[in-house]
C-alpha cells in the first residue's frame, strides 16, 4: 500500500463471519436465559444458561461444549476488532484525501504578494508542503490502524481472551453489550484469567516458602504485580488462597519479611542487608496479600434455614473451614528463617505473621469477628500479656513493613494489626467487644471481659515491639521514649468509631460506652481506683470524642435536678464518671474537645429555657440554675484533672493562657449567637439523646473553625485578663445567652443596634459598663443566674475533688 490507498478489505463480509461465529456460540446457550441474566453475567453458571439439550448430558460433554461455544465468540472478537480498524483507517484516508483535494480548489492556502494571485511556485511550494503533511498523516493511520492492528488481532487470535486482548476488545467496542454470548462469555473470560492468575501467584508462592529457594528479583516483582493489579479480583484471590491455604499464606508472609533486615534508621547507604527498595517491595506484597485475603473472605453467600441459621458461601468465597484452620495456625508456632542464618530464626505464632496482613483493612465484619475474637481470648488464655507475642524476637527481623521502619511497629505484637483491622470496621469491633461477658454480680448487664482487659490489663509497650540486637537495645536505651504504641492509640481510634458510629446499633454502643467507664475506674479486686491514672494517655483524645459524642448522657447523669436517667441514656455511677471526665481532663487536647461540647450542649439548654413560655417567673431561674449546675459538675471535673497533670490552667495569666482564653470565649461567643438565634426563630434544636450529640458536634465544629479564623476574642479588650478563669467562663456562657435572647427588655441602655442586641465582639467599654449597670437594675435576674453559674463551677470543682480524693 501507498499513500492515500485504502485498504482493500471488506468490512462488510468481515461483520458477516463474527456474525456467524457469534450466532454459532449461541446455539450452545440457553439464549431466554441469558437474556435475563445479561446484566448479571459474574453470577450466572454455565449450567444453568447453557441449551436444554446440553443440561441433561454428561458434565464432560457440557464442559467440552462450552469450550467449544467460548472459542467460537471469541473468533468473533478480533474479526470485529480488526473490522474497526480497517473502517477507522479507511475513513482517516477520506478525511486527508478530502482535505487535499479541497486546497487544490484554494492553491493549497498559498497567498501572492500586495494582494496579487500566488506565482505558479508559490503554490507548487503550498502543494508540495501541504502532500508532505498528507502523507505523515496517512503513515501515522496506516501504521496505527493497519499494522498495529493486525498485530494486535493476530495476538488476540493467538493468544485467546487475555486481560489484555480482553481490554484492547473493549476499547474497540469489540464486544457487544448485547444479550447473547457477549453477554456471558467475557465474564467467563476474566474468571478463567483470573483463576489462571491465581494459581501463578501460588506456583511463586509455594517456591518462595521454601527455605532453601532465593526468588530472583523478576519472581518478586511478579507476584508483587499479581496481588497488586488483581488482589480485589475475588476469583484470583479464592484459587490463590483456596491453593496456598491458611498455614502456606502465614509461612510466605514470613518468608517475605526475611528478605530485609532492619536497624535503627537503616539507610542503603550505611546498612549491610539492607535495601529500600526490598522495603518497599516487601511492603506492597505485605498489603496487597492482605487486600487479597480481606476479598477471599468477603461475604457473598446466603443464609439457608428457617431463620437464616445456615449458611452457603459464595462462588469464590473461602469456607468456614479454611477460616478455622487458619485460626488453629495462628495459635500454632511457624518457625520463619533460614537454616543458615540462625540468628533470624524465630519461632513465631501464627497469629505473629497474621498480624501484617491486617493492616490492609477492608476485612468483612464475620471474618475479622472471628479472627479478633479468637486473637484476644487466646492472648488472655496464656496468661503471659503481650509478652505472649514479645519474647522471642530475631536480631534484626522485622515482621511488618507495612507502615515503613523509622520507629513504627516490628510486627512482633499482632494485636496492632487487629486494632488496624477494627478501626476500619465498627461493627466487628462492637462485635468482639460484646462477644464475651462475665455475669460476677459487679453489673447489671455482665462486664465485657474482652474490653476490661485491652482497656485495663493489657501491656501495649511499644519498645517490645522492636527487633533484638546490639543496635535496638542501644536504640531503645537511648530513644526508647519517642516510641508510641501504635496499637493502643489505634484501640482508642477504634472504641470511638464504634461508639460514634452513626449506622451502629445504638444498645450496643452505649454498652460499650458503659463498660468503658465502668472498668477504667474498677481495679483487679473490684475496688474503685482513687487518686489514679484511670485511661491510658494514647487514648484519652478518643475518650474525649466519646464524652462529646454523648454529652447529653453525661449532663444526665450527672444531674441533681432528674429523678431518673431517660430510657436508653447512658446509665452509669455519677463517682465513676466524675474521675472518667477528670481523666479526660490531663490532656489538653482531650479537655478542650469535652469544655468546648459542654458550652455548646449547656448553651443551647438555656436558650431553650429562656426561651420557653411554659416556663416563668423563679421556675424559668431555678431551671437555669440547674442547667449550670450540671456545666459546673463537668467543667469543674476537667479542670480538677488539669490541675493534677499541671497543665497549664486558667489560672495561669502567660501568653499561651491568653490564646487558649480567647479561644474559649469565641467559641462561647459562637455558640451563643447560633444557639440563641436558632430557638428565637423557632428552629428545631435537638435536646436529648444522639441527635443532641450530633447537634454538638456539629455546632462545636463549626465554632472551632471560627475560633481559628478570627479575632473576636479580643477585638475591644483584652479578654485573658477580664475573664480569666473557668469559673468566668460559665458564668459568660449564662450572660450572653441571656443577653441575645431577646428575653430581655434592652430599650435605653444602648446596646441595641437596629433593635437587636450589638454583639458583644464589638461592645466598648462603654457597653460593659451599660451592661453592668442593667444587671445591677432591671436585669437583676441576670446577675443572679450569672453569679448561680459562677457559684456551680466552684462547686463542681469541689465536688470533683472530694470524688477524686475518696471512694463514693
Amino acid at each position: 500500500m501507498a499513500p492515500f490507498d485504502r485498504h482493500s478489505a471488506n468490512t462488510g463480509q468481515i461483520e458477516a463471519r463474527a456474525v456467524d461465529f457469534e450466532r454459532l456460540a449461541g446455539k450452545a446457550l440457553d439464549l431466554r436465559t441469558v437474556t435475563d441474566k445479561a446484566f448479571q453475567p459474574a453470577e450466572a453458571d454455565w449450567d444453568g444458561m447453557c441449551a436444554e439439550e446440553l443440561k441433561a448430558a454428561p458434565e464432560p460433554v457440557r464442559r467440552a461444549a462450552q469450550e467449544t461455544s467460548s472459542a467460537l465468540a471469541w473468533a468473533a472478537a478480533p474479526l470485529r476488532y480488526w473490522e474497526g480498524r480497517v473502517t477507522a483507517f479507511n475513513a482517516a484516508v477520506d478525511r486527508i484525501s478530502g482535505t487535499l483535494d479541497g486546497g487544490a480548489k484554494d492553491n493549497y492556502g498559498a497567498k501572492g504578494v500586495d494582494g496579487k494571485p500566488p506565482t505558479e511556485q508559490q503554490v507548487a511550494d503550498a502543494r508540495s508542503t501541504a502532500l508532505a503533511d498528507a502523507r505523515q498523516k496517512w503513515w501515522t493511520a496506516y501504521n496505527t490502524d493497519i499494522v498495529d492492528g493486525a498485530g494486535t488481532a493476530a495476538a488476540m487470535f493467538r493468544d485467546g481472551p487475555t486481560e489484555a486482548n480482553l481490554k484492547a476488545a473493549r476499547a474497540a467496542g469489540a464486544l457487544p453489550a448485547t444479550p447473547g454470548v457477549f453477554a456471558v462469555f467475557p465474564a467467563y473470560w476474566h474468571q478463567v484469567n483470573m483463576e489462571a492468575a491465581g494459581r501463578r501467584a501460588d506456583e511463586l508462592a509455594k517456591k518462595f516458602i521454601d527455605p532453601y529457594y532465593q526468588p530472583t528479583a523478576a519472581e518478586l516483582e511478579e507476584l508483587r504485580k499479581l496481588v497488586q493489579d488483581y488482589g480485589k479480583d475475588k476469583a484470583f484471590a479464592y484459587t490463590l488462597l483456596t491453593a496456598l491455604g491458611p498455614k502456606g499464606l502465614l509461612e510466605l508472609n514470613g518468608k517475605l519479611a526475611l528478605y530485609n533486615l532492619d536497624t535503627p534508621g537503616a539507610t542503603d547507604e550505611h546498612t549491610p542487608l539492607f535495601d529500600e527498595k526490598g522495603a518497599t517491595l516487601i511492603r506492597d506484597l505485605q498489603l496487597g496479600l492482605g487486600i487479597v485475603l480481606a476479598t477471599a473472605t468477603t461475604s457473598t453467600g446466603t443464609r439457608t434455614g428457617p431463620r437464616g441459621e445456615g449458611y452457603t458461601p459464595g462462588k469464590y468465597e473461602l469456607s468456614g473451614q479454611w477460616v478455622t484452620d487458619l485460626i488453629a495456625a495462628g495459635r500454632s508456632k511457624i518457625k520463619i528463617g533460614s537454616p543458615d542464618s540462625p540468628l533470624t530464626n524465630v519461632d513465631l505464632f501464627g497469629y505473629q505473621l497474621l498480624g501484617p496482613l491486617l493492616r490492609s483493612g477492608g476485612y468483612d465484619t464475620p471474618f475479622l469477628t472471628r479472627i479478633g475474637s479468637d486473637m484476644i481470648d487466646f492472648e488472655i488464655a496464656q496468661g503471659k500479656n503481650s509478652a505472649l507475642w514479645t519474647t522471642n524476637r530475631g536480631d534484626n527481623v522485622r515482621l511488618d513493613w507495612t507502615q515503613g521502619h523509622d520507629k513504627s511497629p516490628a510486627g512482633y505484637d499482632p494485636m496492632t494489626g487487629l486494632m488496624t483491622a477494627l478501626y476500619f470496621n465498627p461493627e466487628a469491633t462492637r462485635d468482639i467487644l460484646t462477644g464475651s461477658v462475665l455475669y460476677d454480680g459487679t453489673t447489671e448487664g455482665g462486664r465485657l471481659t474482652r474490653l476490661d482487659y485491652l482497656l485495663t490489663d493489657r501491656e501495649w509497650d511499644p519498645k517490645n515491639d522492636v527487633p533484638f540486637g546490639a543496635e535496638w537495645r542501644y536504640e531503645i536505651d537511648a530513644h526508647g521514649g519517642d516510641y508510641k504504641s501504635q496499637g493502643l492509640e489505634l484501640f482508642g481510634a477504634a472504641l470511638e468509631n464504634a461508639t460514634t458510629d452513626k449506622d451502629g446499633d445504638r444498645a450496643e454502643q452505649r454498652r460499650i460506652v458503659e463498660s468503658i467507664i465502668f472498668e477504667t475506674n474498677i481495679d483487679e479486686d473490684g475496688h474503685s481506683k482513687i487518686g489514679a491514672d484511670i485511661i491510658h494517655p494514647e487514648i484519652r483524645d478518643s475518650m474525649a470524642n466519646i464524652v462529646k459524642s454523648y454529652i447529653f448522657d453525661v449532663n444526665r447523669n450527672l444531674s441533681d435536678s432528674y429523678s431518673g436517667i431517660p430510657d436508653g441514656a447512658l446509665n452509669v455511677k455519677k463517682a465513676d464518671l466524675v474521675r472518667f471526665l477528670i481523666d479526660i481532663g490531663k490532656d489538653e487536647g482531650a479537655h478542650k474537645t469535652v469544655s468546648d461540647a459542654e458550652a455548646v450542649f449547656a448553651g443551647t439548654e438555656y436558650a431553650k429555657a429562656l426561651q420557653n413560655p411554659e416556663i416563668a417567673g423563679d421556675h424559668k431561674l431555678e431551671a437555669l440554675n440547674n442547667i449550670s449546675d450540671d456545666y459546673g459538675h463537668v467543667l469543674g471535673a476537667l479542670d480538677l484533672g488539669a490541675v493534677t497533670a499541671d497543665h497549664d490552667t486558667s489560672a495561669e495569666q502567660d501568653e499561651k493562657h491568653n490564646k487558649e482564653v480567647e479561644d474559649r470565649y469565641a467559641v462561647i461567643n459562637f455558640v451563643a449567637d447560633q444557639v440563641v438565634g436558632k430557638v428565637t426563630e423557632r428552629i428545631p434544636v435537638p435536646g436529648v439523646g444522639d441527635l443532641a450529640g450530633e447537634f454538638v458536634s456539629s455546632a462545636l465544629e463549626d465554632a472551632q473553625e471560627k475560633a481559628m479564623v478570627d479575632s473576636s476574642g479580643r477585638s475591644a479588650f483584652e479578654i485573658g485578663n477580664k475573664l480569666g478563669d473557668s469559673r468566668d467562663a460559665v458564668s459568660y456562657l449564662m450572660d450572653s445567652v441571656y443577653y441575645k435572647s431577646g428575653v430581655l427588655d434592652l430599650e435605653g441602655t444602648g446596646l441595641l443596634v437596629d433593635g437587636h442586641p450589638k454583639p458583644r465582639e464589638e461592645w466598648t467599654t462603654e457597653d460593659y459598663r451599660a451592661w453592668d449597670k442593667f444587671k445591677r437594675g432591671a436585669g437583676v435576674e441576670v446577675a443572679s443566674a450569672d453569679n448561680h453559674a459562677a457559684g456551680a463551677y466552684q462547686a463542681g470543682l469541689g465536688w470533683a475533688e472530694a470524688t477524686y480524693r475518696h471512694q463514693k
